[in-house]
């Protein structure tokens, strides 16, 4: 009857000790899973936060290049400091974001911006300065100066649906690329 009685209090033993040991680390495995969450969670707040950096900057430059939207309101001087602000964020985030969103980016940039032309000068816009959708001399909400004149490389421009394509893939890529699905 002894054996029974400590057979019985050796069992109730061993269970409040598993009981406790597996509780222990079932606790653990989902700190760690919380704490990973965590992680994930603040890398794709980073990742929105450059969207939403990067996203209004190149639709100012598609903007101002196809005529559209508010077009009017960005100077020359504007695009080139966009230009500026976009490569900026582009290469300090290049590897939060995917190698295929900085190469659509290059070909998105190039499209719109003729770049290492001249030592120590800016880029030059590749937009027309006066086509079928308005004049920029007479149409901007902004005073041109002659000096804009010199801004715009007008050779070779980028047909409209190539720029087009470029920008709805640059925008797709880089929607994907912080990890919005398609249908958010």
């Amino acid at each position: 009857m002894l054996y029974l009685e400590l057979a019985k209090l050796g069992i109730g033993l061993f269970t409040s000790i598993s009981v406790v040991v597996l509780g222990y680390f079932l606790n653990q495995r989902l700190k760690s899973i919380d704490d990973a969450q965590w992680q994930n969670r603040k890398i794709i707040e980073k990742r929105i936060a450059i969207y939403d950096d990067v996203a209004p900057d190149l639709n100012k430059v598609y903007c101002f290049c196809r005529f559209l939207g508010y077009w009017k309101e960005i100077s020359p001087s504007d695009m080139i400091n966009t230009k500026r602000n976009l490569d900026k964020n582009v290469n300090i985030y290049r590897h939060l974001l995917s190698d295929e969103f900085y190469e659509k980016y290059d070909k998105f940039i190039h499209l719109a911006f003729r770049t290492y032309t001249r030592h120590g000068k800016d880029a030059l816009i590749r937009s027309a300065i006066l086509n079928y959708w308005g004049d920029r001399r007479e149409h901007s909400k902004y005073a041109w100066e002659p000096s804009f004149d010199e801004m715009f490389d007008l050779t070779d421009l980028p047909i409209d649906s190539e720029f087009d394509k470029a920008y709805l893939s640059v925008m797709n890529s880089l929607r994907d690329s912080v990890g919005l699905s398609n249908n958010t």
